[in-house]
């Protein structure tokens, strides 16, 4: 009887594993969703910030300028490739880590001429957000693999996808709609190169909120998404994205322990656009 009754839990976890999809940053390609791909920058005002770059002790990250920093951010920056303001943002920051000349490993970046840089390069469809900032930390102790921490002046702040309107699409037999970015209080993440492409990984301190699930034998209703990791295509609109069911969702929401317990285990993976 132990044996039918672990048996039958077992099927149970493996259909729930099959049935549900984890919906991340749901994207379709209608004109209302179109991702917003690179705009129009002062590519030399980005870089004057660049340089500008200072941390709290007013000792410049950069003490020179860099001919491939220039090729780079040039490149970062030119709008007839598609790129989003997401990749944009991450490589940009990648870049930062690993040509700055300051000898320090750890870095606590000003927020002001942080803030300049943030503004003036769009990577923001929200001028007003990168205002919340309040400090920047930058461990680089493995340069191939920088560590950022972004902290912001309140405990919870959301940012609006799509200036508001979010994004959607049909999947899993129901309309996924991808809102908004939680954060609280702060955001962590780790960057590397992969071939060409950049990666962020190691996500802290955000989730993705939005109307997710699942419809058909099991019926499941989701508002918070973990992300994972993004890898961004270069030269695309497109990134490879790794999610799971935060577990901010069980925090806040009515769920059976066996969601709780298979969610633990089950990833979404999904190749799309995307964007804030």
């Amino acid at each position: 009887m132990i044996k039918n009754y672990l048996v039958k839990n077992y099927l149970c976890i493996c259909f729930i594993s099959l049935a549900i999809s984890v919906p991340v940053f749901a994207f379709d390609k209608s004109p209302e969703n179109e991702v917003e791909t690179s705009l129009e920058v002062d590519k030399k005002q980005v870089l004057e910030d660049i340089y500008a770059l200072v941390d709290i002790d007013n000792a410049k990250l950069f003490q020179q300028k860099n001919n491939e920093v220039d090729e780079l951010i040039n490149d970062l920056f030119t709008v007839t490739i598609p790129r989003s303001k997401l990749e944009q943002f991450y490589t940009m920051l990648f870049y930062i880590s690993k040509y700055a000349s300051i000898e320090k490993d750890v870095i606590n970046i000003d927020r002001d001429s942080t803030i300049k840089l943030l503004i003036s390069s769009r990577v923001f469809s929200d001028p007003e957000f990168p205002k919340r900032i309040s400090s920047v930390y930058l461990s680089r102790l493995n340069r191939e693999i920088p560590y950022y921490k972004v902290s912001f002046d309140s405990e919870l702040i959301e940012l609006n996808l799509n200036k508001g309107d979010g994004y959607g699409i049909s999947r899993e037999g129901m309309h996924q709609q991808a809102q908004s970015l939680v954060f609280y209080g702060s955001f962590s993440f780790s960057l590397r190169k992969k071939k060409d492409n950049v990666e962020a990984f190691d996500f802290d301190d955000v989730d993705l909120y939005g109307s997710f699930g699942s419809r058909g034998y099991i019926n499941v209703d989701i508002n918070y998404v973990a992300i994972k990791s993004v890898e961004f295509h270069k030269g695309t609109e497109m990134a490879l994205v790794k999610a799971k069911v935060s577990r901010r969702e069980f925090e806040t929401n009515k769920h059976t322990w066996l969601l709780s317990l298979v969610t633990r285990f089950v990833n979404d993976k999904s190749l799309q656009p995307i964007d804030w």
